[in-house]
């Protein structure tokens, strides 16, 4: 997981409209990923839980920038 593109680590180091971009990606994927679960067609189920998490981590940095913004 560390490696991944939706590590904490990588996410604090990109900007705010890529953090914008991976997000819209994300719940891109996540559509695309719960049409297919209804038509049968996704195999891995863990992929839904997976995407649902990298969205979290990457509304909760997009949040934690912003609460940081405010406080200053």
């Amino acid at each position: 997981m560390k490696d991944s593109v939706y590590s904490t680590t990588n996410l604090k180091d990109r900007s705010r409209e890529e953090l914008h971009g991976l997000l819209s990606e994300l719940k891109r994927e996540m559509f695309d990923l719960r049409i297919m679960q209804a038509t049968s067609q996704l195999k891995d189920n863990n992929k839904l839980k997976n995407t649902r998490r990298d969205i979290a981590r990457v509304m909760t940095e997009i949040s934690t920038r912003r609460a940081a913004g405010r406080k200053q």
